[in-house]
């Protein structure tokens, strides 16, 4: 999940755009014989015929809340037969977050789900889209470019964050009631932006356990740059605490851990522990105190992280108890690319992927790195319309203090739809012209996965990598370019010079 409060251009299309002709349209049995029941209707009204292409791909949300974050669709028929109009019949078993086209939504087995879309504008640089639903007990967690209430009120919570001075206001933004307020007003606000949304028990449930652990997920990943960025020790140490009383908020509420929103809000404190340094002994007392499933679940974490022995990872595929945590560690334990797609740096297809300067010049992410005589870059992940993005650069704007630097590059990414705006953000932040590139098109999707994928990346902007020039990642999770400062890169250790820097290698080919 995007667990940030800025939820910006998505993990596009690209990534999940599943071609209906990998399920024909005329799938009726399963391959045992068995005539195929279809219990869930999705129907998609378009304004004009060239608003299908956007939305002819059906996804589903990973549940597991792990790479890959999109999984194939589930068993499916599409009827596109009619003009401007295509009809999905799908199966599910369970409710589910299901994906369409850059939607992401909600869905009960056995409901139906009738809504307009339109695309408004599309050009190289622009692109935007309306939404109307009709009919269906649904509600949307992202809706592409089309911003949803919720995640406006995020942005007032967490950016409000930066206003606290004090480890007494942190406790008390964080405290049980301030948890509950927060998630009491997400819920509203979901009511609000779905008013055909039904009001019975068991949705209204769903949409207050959806919004508890929103809010447990995006506070907990922005304290951890607090934290990060803060060398006050009495803010350091409420931070710390307000994660604990978060995790065991989370653990309060009822279980539900075939869902990727759910498991998300757990995800996130883990990897706040992650990133104290902790190692998995240290980073498993944190859990103690919650249920089993949750710590099968940081175990399985540290699995997927390479933190585990090989002893460790055999003994806890054994010790698995959860059906899709043992199926999921066994998938990683039988994977041949263990250990090699996250092996530091970064990899071919974002090394090819296509960037533009202010002058409109296209020219590969690769290039970046190839002409850059520091010996560190500074990746700032940004958008013309990302509120807290234009926050920083306005700091940093006021002392340019790495511009001229000797040992670190800056370099602004714009994931833009609108070029004009892009290029008056460079002119109004003063920010230098040959440190900005622009990211639009089928770029944008590329890196998204690629970082969600080799670094950790769960989608927020802004969003600092720390580089070397070789292409090595050296901080997942840095500073902002406002308060990094030159002589930080003198503090970190040796690096060891790696004889395989560069693209990961493949797998050697196993002989009979």
């Amino acid at each position: 999940m995007l667990p940030d409060f800025c939820k910006t251009l998505p993990i596009l299309a690209v990534l999940f755009i599943l071609s209906v002709s990998c399920f024909s349209q005329n799938i009726g049995e399963l391959s045992e014989g068995k005539e195929q029941i279809y219990n869930t209707t999705i129907v998609l009204n378009f304004k004009k015929n060239a608003d299908k292409k956007y939305f002819s791909s059906l996804g589903l949300r990973n549940p597991l809340a792990f790479s890959p974050l999109y999984l194939l669709p589930p068993p499916f028929i599409s009827d596109t037969s009619t003009n401007l109009k295509t009809v999905i019949k799908t199966s599910i078993e369970k409710p589910t977050y299901l994906t369409l086209g850059q939607s992401i939504f909600h869905m009960e087995p056995g409901d139906s789900l009738n809504m307009d879309f339109e695309v408004l504008l599309f050009t190289k640089e622009r692109y935007k889209d309306s939404i109307n639903i009709n009919h269906g007990n649904v509600f949307f967690i992202w809706k592409g470019p089309s911003s949803l209430l919720f995640d406006k009120y995020f942005y007032s919570i967490t950016n409000s964050l930066k206003d606290l001075k004090t480890a007494d206001q942190i406790a008390e933004f964080t405290s049980r009631e301030s948890l509950r307020s927060m998630a009491d007003s997400c819920t509203a606000l979901i009511y609000k932006e779905h008013p055909i949304l039904k009001r019975d028990s068991s949705t209204f449930e769903t949409v207050k356990k959806y919004s508890v652990n929103e809010v447990l997920a995006r506070l907990a990943y922005r304290l951890s740059f607090l934290y990060a960025n803060s060398r006050d020790e009495s803010i350091r140490r409420a931070i710390e605490t307000s994660e604990r009383n978060m995790l065991e908020y989370a653990s309060l509420q009822e279980g539900h851990y075939d869902d990727p929103v759910t498991l998300g809000s757990y995800g996130s404190v883990y990897y706040f522990f992650k990133e104290m340094g902790l190692d998995a002994q240290a980073i498993l007392e944190r859990f103690n105190s919650s249920n089993d499933t949750v710590k099968q679940y940081v175990q399985l974490s540290l699995f997927n992280d390479g933190m585990l022995s090989e002893e460790q990872k055999l003994g806890l595929i054994d010790k698995l108890t959860y059906p899709p945590y043992k199926e999921y560690a066994l998938q990683l334990y039988q994977d041949p690319n263990r250990g090699i797609i996250k092996s530091g740096y970064i990899n071919n297809e974002i090394r090819d992927a296509r960037l533009f300067d202010v002058n409109d010049k296209e020219l590969a992410f690769d290039e970046l790195f190839n002409t850059t005589a520091q010996s560190y870059l500074l990746l700032d992940f940004s958008g013309s319309w990302c509120k807290p993005c234009l926050e920083e650069m306005s700091v940093y704007a006021k002392t340019a203090h790495l511009d001229n630097s000797k040992k670190v590059r800056p370099i602004w990414l714009f994931f833009e739809n609108d070029k004009t705006k892009w290029l008056n953000v460079v002119e109004r932040y003063n920010l230098k012209k040959e440190n900005c590139f622009l990211v639009v098109g089928e770029a944008g999707p590329i890196l998204q996965k690629q970082f969600a994928l080799l670094f950790d990346w769960e989608g927020e902007f802004p969003h600092y990598f720390l580089f070397a020039k070789e292409g090595e990642i050296i901080d997942k999770r840095a500073r902002p370019l406002s308060i990094f400062e030159e002589n930080d890169v003198d503090k970190l250790p040796s690096r060891v010079k790696n004889k395989n820097s560069g693209p990961p290698l493949p797998p050697p080919i196993k002989t009979p």
